[in-house]
């Protein structure tokens, strides 16, 4: 069974490579758009590890 911060972590890698994909067919801005929100995803999940600790 995926737990919710793995399936966070998939959905913000699905959201990376769809920047990249974006980026690679000129499409600059919607690129940007994708890699911003895999990052609030990836600081979500990192302060979220920071308070277990």
């Amino acid at each position: 069974m995926v737990g919710k911060r793995q399936a966070t972590a998939i959905l913000g890698m699905a959201f990376a490579v769809a920047g990249g994909a974006a980026w690679f067919m000129q499409l600059h801005i919607p690129a940007v758009i994708l890699w911003g929100v895999a990052g609030i995803i990836m600081l979500r999940i990192n302060r979220r590890v920071g308070k277990r600790r």
